[in-house]
């Protein structure tokens, strides 16, 4: 079966005639709306009515562009072409940074007049259809700077924190890590020794470890100037909208409040010595004694290998999604079948996982790099979950999609969920055990990982405020989030002080704080799928409303669909409960291995 993507979809090349007739549209696109004014001889309604068409026509044409070009560049770091071409369209897309500013300062002086949004968009199907995207860009014209500050921010971004990111992208992707495997020196790519995390051989896991740390001397002071750049640009923008905090900002494009990411962020501190019970089992089965290193926090358990080819993960998950939905299982088969997917690791290719939605050819594209373990197998599965949240997005108006991170990962956990609880099922008591580690392992990333990701953003903002932090303070930020987050459950002699090099999170100045979306999503994924299990015959309708509601409500909205509170402090503990109850079993089935 073919493990590489087509982007034929898209376009047959870069050099095509296709490509080069959708880059003139988009200019032209861009060079009527330059120079926008509200048109004096049209109504209020005419005017929204008029830029709301150009906008989706933008961000059409600059979707079918940007798609096909960084998704060359996700498995080709080194292609120049697309690079190139990369940032010739972000430098030349800064000019919509003016016409959509003077549109929210008219919106939101005839939004004084007309008393509220409803009001004004009421009697055009249009407007009324766009009636959340006009009241988000209200709420945004709140923080606005003057119309040539916001220009020129944008262009400087441009050279500024967009440059940084790329940099380091091209850094980590393209890192040859020196490493010695069975006798043989070897140069292999990052993506590739950081897998050997998942190996069962304890002398591999334990090189690939001090192999990686080792490769990052070469890059760390650069990805180091490229942290920092992006930290302080952030900080200076923000405070010049008017946040208190870059966090602020962050819930406000979240569509989340600060009362439901305190609730969850206290449900989490409260559950992590849970987890730590869960690792320090697992260091005891890996014969420690004083925590699990950070090199064995991957590492497979028990005596099954639950091996998976291409073939057998893709029958295994469409197999078992088809229980809950025909619908979903022929989609992902489409994914499959279709060359949406890029499974294989090499050398050029990001590391991770990812899936790219492209609402105007109603497709999505999915970045693996699977090796045929249980957690590739679950990956792929979570993947595709994002793939059909954007089928369910599929007809709706492209600035209808565009769903705050939070409730990006609700379709992709409940799908994953669905796939790891029809392996339990299946399992014996021995293959049980391997479920569940793997199982807790992705829970543990997304509640104490993530934990530890977001005290060290939240450390590094503020360290950032007085000055550039060296490569050393970084790590001594890293090591300090991981013992808060980890405690003793981790070997303080065996941590990961450059974890900060190679996640990609934290170099987005559009998506900072690109942390706590994920325990969100698993939260509230496992809450709804909770939901299912109590109505499973009448959930599917009800699942595909919720899903197609991410881009026009906000996060508190949506959960009300289903009769969740996220205020409320008993849903994010009930949500743990579950993922606690799986480590109870383990425990139980640990102590036969120690």
């Amino acid at each position: 079966m073919e493990k590489r993507w087509s982007l034929e979809k898209l376009f047959p090349a870069i050099d095509s005639d296709e490509f080069k007739n959708t880059r003139k549209e988009f200019s032209a696109k861009l060079e009527s709306l330059s120079g926008w004014e509200p048109a004096e001889d049209k109504s209020n309604q005419e005017i929204a009515e008029e830029f709301i068409e150009n906008m989706q026509e933008f961000y059409r044409l600059m979707t079918l562009l940007m798609a096909y070009l960084q998704l060359k560049v996700s498995v080709d770091a080194r292609n120049q072409q697309a690079l190139k071409l990369i940032d010739e369209l972000e430098k030349e897309a800064v000019k919509i940074t003016a016409p959509r500013v003077k549109f929210m300062l008219w919106l939101k002086e005839i939004i004084s007049d007309e008393k509220t949004v409803s009001g004004f968009v009421a009697g055009s199907d249009l407007l009324e259809e766009h009636q959340f995207v006009l009241e988000e860009l209200l709420e945004e014209s709140q923080y606005l700077l003057s119309e040539n500050e916001e220009v020129l921010v944008a262009e400087m971004k441009r050279t500024g924190s967009s440059a940084w990111t790329k940099l380091q992208q091209k850094l980590t992707s393209t890192l040859m890590v020196d490493i010695e495997l069975d006798g043989e020196e070897q140069e292999l790519p990052l993506s590739v020794v950081r897998n050997l995390y998942f190996k069962a051989d304890p002398e591999v896991r334990k090189t690939a470890y001090e192999a990686e740390l080792a490769a990052y001397d070469k890059i760390d002071e650069s990805v180091a100037a490229a942290l920092n750049g992006i930290k302080g640009e952030v900080l200076t923008v923000t405070e010049k909208r008017g946040f208190d905090e870059p966090l602020d900002e962050t819930l406000v494009n979240s569509r989340m409040d600060k009362e439901t990411l305190d609730a969850m962020l206290e449900a989490m501190k409260n559950n992590l010595s849970a987890f730590h019970d869960f690792y320090n089992a697992k260091a005891k089965v890996l014969g420690h004694d004083r925590g699990l290193p950070f090199y064995d926090i991957f590492a497979p358990l028990g005596e099954v290998e639950m091996e998976f080819s291409y073939e057998e993960a893709k029958d295994f998950i469409i197999d078992n999604i088809r229980e809950f939905s025909d619908e979903m299982a022929d989609l992902y088969e489409e994914a499959f079948n279709n060359n949406w997917i890029d499974a294989e690791p090499r050398d050029g290719k990001r590391g991770g996982a990812f899936c790219y939605n492209i609402n105007p050819i109603e497709e999505s594209r999915i970045l693996s790099n699977f090796t045929g373990s249980f957690s590739d197998m679950t990956t792929l599965a979570h993947e595709l979950g994002h793939a059909y949240h954007g089928y369910c997005l599929s007809g709706e108006s492209i600035l209808n999609t565009d769903y705050p991170m939070p409730l990006a990962e609700t379709a992709s956990i409940f799908s994953e969920t669905i796939v790891t609880n029809a392996a339990l099922k299946e399992a014996d008591q021995d293959e049980q055990f391997v479920i569940l580690e793997n199982s807790i392992s992705g829970a543990g990333q997304v509640i104490v990982d993530i934990y530890s990701r977001f005290l060290f953003e939240s450390r590094l903002f503020e360290a950032r405020k007085n000055a550039s932090l060296s490569v050393d303070d970084l790590k001594e930020l890293m090591v300090e989030a991981q013992k808060d987050a980890y405690g003793d459950s981790l070997d303080h002699d065996y941590l990961h002080p450059s974890m900060w090099i190679n996640k990609s999170h934290y170099y987005s100045a559009g998506n900072n704080y690109y942390n706590f979306p994920y325990a969100f999503g698993l939260l509230f994924g496992l809450g709804v799928y909770a939901l299912y299990l109590k109505d499973e015959d009448d959930f599917l309708d009800k699942y595909n409303e919720l899903l197609r509601a991410t881009g026009q409500k906000k996060a508190l909205d949506v959960a009300e669909m289903v009769g969740i509170d996220l205020h409320d402090p008993e849903f994010w503990e009930g949500s743990l409960e579950v993922i606690k109850q799986d480590i109870d079993r383990f425990l139980e089935l640990a102590e036969d291995q120690y």
